[in-house]
């Protein structure tokens, strides 16, 4: 089929195609391939990583799909990859496999790291098919993103598939606070709130974390700023769930949600350590699963990690892995084979001596290709 297939340094340029780009998007569900996270990367890590955007267009001029991709240093990866949990092709529905193989013969004989995709997916073979020289991948690292499918329940049929002791838990507690402590759920609603809302959704994620082991990933200044910016973005195009538990007006717990086509996916969340015997943090997202159901989502999304509390909720889980796509030579697939082997060799290692082992290889893992810097 012929196909007419770009590089653009600034997708704005083409006119019409980031309507296009967000439509394909939204349909997909996906936040992290949205026109308006790729912007948000953009401003505010492109400096380091510049961003640009393979286009595949059919011979009726039609989008087939692209590739939201930024060069960072030997590699080429998803734009935003550094701070998303999953990553695709953004392509009509069925399309991914040719778009990134029409893509791939645009780039040449890059090496392509692939953070967070679909194990197994068709489109990663298309991939390498599509770049030039004997390519393989090399696997980093696995992991899940576990999810409840929503379609066809009520609020009632949702808990009624839980356990008694969750069900009981859920109910019992909501009351606690609502009838007892006069708690009040809120969402963020208008623009003038964005700013100060995403602040104290921070501080109160940092809250949770300040205590456990490894603190949080998500604490850097860059890191707040990019998502003061796509929250502001996100509300503006109705995506948007950002709700807080609130007591006489103070926040106690806070989670971090967007709804975007038939998916309602959570990225993080956080609450006030004094209140944690309140269960403040289990009582907030029982809310949003059923502000979910009310909406209409076909699944509530938890994203990228096993955590105990997702567990909980979710009764299915993807599996997504992180790959070098390269030529055998290349010297990013020497790095990642040499990335694959530490991580197995540590797996089995203490949390205290496999932090002691990464402080001393601090230098050399920063330039590993599965590394992502926040």
């Amino acid at each position: 089929m012929s196909r007419d297939v770009e590089i653009l340094a600034d997708p704005a340029d083409e006119p019409g195609l980031v309507d296009e780009w967000r439509a394909l998007a939204e349909a997909a569900g996906n936040a992290f391939t949205t026109p308006e996270w790729y912007g948000a990367y953009a401003r505010h890590y492109g400096a380091d990583a510049p961003p640009f955007v393979v286009r595949v267009r059919d011979a009726d001029g039609s989008l087939a799909g692209l590739l939201p991709l930024c060069r960072s240093g030997r590699t080429v990866r998803f734009a935003g990859a550094n701070v998303g949990d999953r990553f695709a092709p953004v392509a009509v529905a069925g399309r991914e496999a040719e778009v990134a193989r029409a893509a791939a013969g645009a780039l040449g004989r890059e090496a392509v790291v692939l953070h967070n995709v679909d194990a197994g997916a068709p489109w990663i073979g298309a991939l390498g098919d599509g770049l030039r020289g004997r390519v393989a991948a090399t696997r980093l690292r696995g992991s899940v993103m576990p999810f409840v499918p929503l379609t066809g329940h009520t609020w009632d049929t949702f808990l009624g598939a839980r356990s008694r002791n969750f069900r009981s838990q859920v109910r019992r507690k909501e009351r606690a606070l609502v009838d007892g402590e006069g708690a009040k759920f809120r969402a963020t609603a208008v623009p003038g709130e964005v700013r100060a809302d995403v602040a104290e959704f921070f501080r109160l994620h940092n809250s949770r974390w300040d205590e456990r082991e490894g603190g949080s990933t998500i604490t850097s200044p860059t890191v707040h700023a990019f998502h003061e910016d796509f929250a502001a973005a996100a509300l503006e195009r109705g995506w948007l769930r950002m709700s807080f538990l609130e007591v006489e007006g103070t926040a106690v717990a806070a989670l971090y949600a967007w709804r975007i086509g038939g998916r309602y996916a959570y990225f993080q969340a956080g609450f006030d350590t004094a209140w944690a015997d309140k269960s403040v943090g289990l009582v907030l997202m029982a809310h949003t699963v059923r502000e979910a159901i009310e909406e209409g989502a076909d699944e509530y999304d938890l994203l990228l990690g096993d955590e105990t509390y997702k567990a909980r909720f979710a009764t299915d889980e993807r599996a997504v892995e992180t790959l070098v796509v390269a030529g055998a030579l290349h010297p990013t697939r020497v790095l990642a084979q040499v990335d694959a082997g530490v991580r197995r060799a540590t797996d089995g290692l203490s949390p205290d001596l496999r932090a002691r082992l990464r402080d001393i290889a601090k230098p050399v893992l920063a330039r590993m290709p599965g590394t992502r810097s926040r």
